[in-house]
C-alpha cells in the first residue's frame, strides 16, 4: 500500500512561519546593527571635537607657560644685575668708608698730633683715597 505523502511545513500558499521568523530577526538585527553604527558615528564626532578642545587648550597653556618662562628669565636677569650693583655699591661703600676714615685720622692728627703723625696719616689716606683705573 502506497501512502501518500504528506508535505511537511504550512501547505502551499500560506507565507512560510519559518522563513518569516528569520526574515524578521534578521530585520531586527539589521535595525540594532544600523543604530549602534550611527551611535559609534556619533560618539566619534563627538570625542573628536573634545579632542580639538583639549588640543587647543594645551596650545594656550604652552603658549603661557612659554610666557611665563620668559617673564622668570627675565625677572633672573634683572636679580643678577642687581646683586652685581649691590657688589658694586659694597665695594664703593668699603672704599670710601676706609678713606673717611684715613681722613678723620689725618684731620685728628693734625689737631693734636705730632709733625711726623701728621705726615704718616697723610700718607695713609692718601693711598687709601687713590681710586684704582677701573674702580667706579
Amino acid at each position: 500500500m502506497i501512502q501518500p505523502m504528506t508535505p511537511t511545513g504550512p501547505p502551499p500558499g500560506e507565507p512560510g512561519g519559518t522563513q518569516r521568523r528569520t526574515t524578521i530577526i534578521l530585520g531586527v538585527l539589521v535595525a540594532v546593527l544600523v543604530i549602534a553604527a550611527g551611535l559609534f558615528v556619533t560618539l566619534f564626532l563627538v570625542e573628536r571635537g573634545a579632542v580639538a578642545d583639549v588640543n587647543d587648550q594645551v596650545s594656550v597653556t604652552e603658549r603661557q607657560i612659554a610666557d611665563q618662562k620668559d617673564k622668570l628669565s627675565d625677572t633672573k636677569s634683572a636679580v643678577d644685575d642687581l646683586e652685581q650693583q649691590g657688589q658694586d655699591l659694597k665695594s664703593t661703600n668699603d672704599y670710601l668708608k676706609t678713606c673717611a676714615d684715613s681722613s678723620k685720622k689725618a684731620i685728628k692728627a693734625a689737631q693734636t698730633g705730632t709733625e711726623q703723625e701728621l705726615s704718616d696719616a697723610i700718607d695713609q689716606m692718601l693711598l687709601d683715597c687713590v681710586r684704582q683705573e677701573g674702580t667706579s
